[in-house]
C-alpha cells in the first residue's frame, strides 16, 4: 500500500513540475516579445505565438491580456482586436470585474485608433464608471482625458472641454506630473482648434514645463507635450520654434521603428522644415515619412480590422443569445448548415471580387503616389519662382537707384562718355521685363490659370490677373507691393477691388483658396 501511495505521489510531482515548465516557458516567450517588440515586430509575433501554445487554460486569459497590450505598443490593432476580443470572451465567463475593466480600456483605445471615436466613448464611460467606483484618481483622471480626447475627434469642442477641464480639477489635490503634461497637453490642443490662441499657448508650454521642472523621463509623455507644441508653432506660422519643438520630438521615440509615432513626427518636421525654407531636409523628411506611411500598409490594415470589429460584435451578440441557442431543433440545424453554405458561397464572391479590387486598388495607389509627386514638385517650383522674382526685384531696384546717382554725376563733369558707358552698360543688364519673367514662369506652372480665370470673370484687367497669380502663390501684401513696385496700402485697396469684381465681398471665403479652383 505504501508503495503504491509512493507511485501516486511521484506521478503527481511529475505532473506539477511538468505544468510549472510550461509556465515558465510561457512567460519567459511573452517576455522575450515584448523585449523585442519595437526593434523587429515579426520576432515578437513569433514569440507571442509560441507563448500562445504553451499557456495552460487558466493562462490563457492573462496571456490575451498581455498580448494584447504588446500588439497595441506596435500599433498592431488588427491583431490587438482580436486578442482583446477572445480575453473579453474569456473573464466574461469568469465574471472578472477587474480585468474587464481593464479589456474595455483596450477596447476603448483600439477604437479611438481606429477612427472610431462614437465606440471609444462607450467603452471609456464603461471604465470610468469603473474607477469611480473604486475611487482610483489615477484611474478617474485616465478616463476623462481619453473621454475629451475622443469627443475632439467628434469635432464637440464642448464636451471635449468638459472632461478634459474635469480631469484637470482632480489635481488640486492629486499629484501627478506624467497624467497633469497629458491633460495640459490636451486643454492646448483643444483651445487651439477653438482659435483661442494665446490660452493655448500657455496650456502647452505649462506641459512642457511640467516635465521639465520634475525632469519626467515619460517618453510618451514628453512626445504629446513636444508634438503638440511644434503642431501648434507650425500652425501659428513660427518658423524657429516649429522646427525647434519638432526636432525636439524626435528624441522621445525610435526613428527607425514603423509606427504611427514615427508618421507624425516626420511629417511635423517637414512642415517645419518648409516654414523655414530648408527645403532640403524638408525633401528628406518627407521621403522618410512617406516611406513609413507605405510600409506600415495602412490600407490593407484597415480591411483586416474591420473584419475583427465585425467579429467582435458577432460575438458580443451571440452572448446574449446563447441560452436561446441550446435550445434550438432541428430546424435550426438546417437553417445553420443553410447559413454556411451562404457564408460559402459569398467567401468564393468575395475572393473573387477581392482579386478583381486589387488591381484597381494598386492603379489607384500608383495614380494617387504621380499625383502627390506632382503636387510636391509644383509647391517647389513656386517658391523658387518667388524667392527668383524676389531676388530679380531687388536687383532691379538697386541698378535703377545706381542710373540715377550717376546720372546725376553727368552734370557736374564735362567729360561724360565714360560715364555714358557706365550707363549703358547698368542699362544692358537690368531686366526692364521682369513681370513678363515672372508670368512666364508662372504659367510653366500653372498653364490654365488665365484661361480658366477669363471664362468665369472676363471682366478682370491685367493687374487684376497679375495680383491674382501672386495671391494664388500665397505671396503677402508687403511680397506683392515690393514685385509690383507700389505701397502696401495699394495692395490692399486692389485686394478689396479684386474680391468685388469675383463677387466674394459679402462672403467669408478667403481670396487665396478661391483662386486655388483655377
Amino acid at each position: 500500500m505504501k508503495r503504491k501511495l509512493f507511485f501516486v505521489f511521484i506521478f503527481f510531482s511529475l505532473i506539477n513540475f511538468c505544468n510549472a515548465q510550461k509556465g515558465k516557458s510561457y512567460a519567459v516567450f511573452l517576455d522575450s516579445a515584448n523585449k523585442i517588440k519595437y526593434k523587429d515586430g515579426g520576432k515578437a509575433d513569433l514569440y507571442i505565438h509560441k507563448a500562445k501554445e504553451l499557456a495552460s487554460e487558466k493562462e490563457i486569459g492573462d496571456f490575451y491580456l498581455k498580448a494584447t497590450q504588446i500588439y497595441i505598443d506596435i500599433n498592431h490593432f488588427d491583431e490587438a482586436l482580436e486578442y482583446c476580443t477572445q480575453a473579453h470572451t474569456i473573464f466574461t465567463e469568469r465574471n472578472d470585474l477587474e480585468k474587464l475593466a481593464k479589456i474595455d480600456s483596450f477596447f476603448a483605445f483600439i477604437y479611438a485608433q481606429l477612427n472610431d471615436p462614437k465606440k471609444a466613448v462607450e467603452y471609456y464611460k464603461k471604465t470610468l464608471n469603473f474607477y469611480l467606483s473604486k475611487n482610483d484618481k489615477a484611474g478617474i483622471i485616465k478616463s476623462l482625458n481619453n473621454l475629451g480626447n475622443a469627443y475632439f475627434v467628434l469635432s464637440k469642442y464642448d464636451s471635449s472641454q468638459y472632461y478634459f477641464q474635469k480631469s484637470h480639477a482632480i489635481f488640486k489635490d492629486y499629484n501627478d506630473p506624467v497624467l497633469k503634461a497629458f491633460v495640459l497637453s490636451n486643454l492646448g490642443k483643444l483651445f487651439f482648434s477653438k482659435k483661442e490662441f494665446a490660452q493655448a499657448e500657455n496650456y502647452l508650454l505649462e506641459s512642457k514645463n511640467i516635465l521639465e521642472q520634475n525632469k519626467v523621463e515619460d517618453t510618451e509623455a514628453n512626445y504629446n507635450a513636444n508634438y503638440n507644441l511644434a503642431n501648434f508653432y507650425i500652425e501659428r506660422n513660427k518658423p524657429s520654434e516649429a522646427l525647434f519643438y519638432a526636432k525636439q520630438t524626435g528624441n522621445f521615440l525610435d526613428k527607425n521603428s514603423i509606427s504611427f509615432g514615427n508618421i507624425k513626427y516626420f511629417e511635423n518636421l517637414y512642415r517645419a522644415y518648409q516654414l523655414n525654407n530648408d527645403y532640403k531636409n524638408s525633401v528628406i523628411a518627407f521621403t522618410k515619412y512617406d516611406s513609413i506611411r507605405e510600409l506600415m500598409n495602412i490600407e490593407e490594415k484597415a480591411v483586416n480590422v474591420e473584419r475583427i470589429k465585425a467579429q467582435h460584435e458577432y460575438e458580443l451578440k451571440q452572448k446574449l443569445t446563447a441560452l436561446k441557442q441550446e435550445k434550438r431543433n432541428l430546424i435550426y440545424i438546417i437553417i445553420l448548415v443553410g447559413f454556411f453554405l451562404i457564408v460559402i458561397i459569398s467567401i468564393l464572391i468575395a475572393v473573387n471580387y477581392k482579386n478583381k479590387t486589387e488591381t484597381l486598388d494598386l492603379e489607384k495607389k500608383l495614380i494617387e503616389a504621380r499625383e502627390k509627386e506632382l503636387e510636391f514638385d509644383n509647391h517647389m517650383k513656386e517658391k523658387l519662382l518667388v524667392h527668383q522674382s524676389m531676388e530679380q526685384q531687388k536687383i532691379d531696384s538697386i541698378i535703377k537707384a545706381t542710373l540715377e546717382k550717376v546720372n546725376s554725376l553727368k552734370t557736374k563733369y564735362q567729360d561724360t562718355n565714360e560715364i555714358s558707358e557706365i550707363m549703358n552698360e547698368l542699362k544692358v543688364n537690368s531686366k526692364p521685363n521682369t513681370w513678363d519673367d515672372f508670368e512666364y514662369h508662372f504659367l510653366q506652372i500653372h498653364e490654365s490659370f488665365y484661361k480658366n480665370l477669363e471664362q468665369k470673370h472676363p471682366s478682370l484687367t491685367n493687374y487684376d490677373k497679375r495680383l491674382a497669380a501672386m495671391l494664388k502663390l500665397r505671396l503677402s501684401t508687403k511680397e506683392i507691393s515690393n514685385l509690383m513696385n507700389v505701397t502696401p496700402k495699394t495692395i490692399e485697396n486692389s485686394r478689396t477691388r479684386l474680391r468685388k469684381k469675383l463677387n466674394l465681398t459679402n462672403t467669408k471665403e478667403d481670396l487665396s483658396k478661391y483662386l486655388d479652383e483655377f
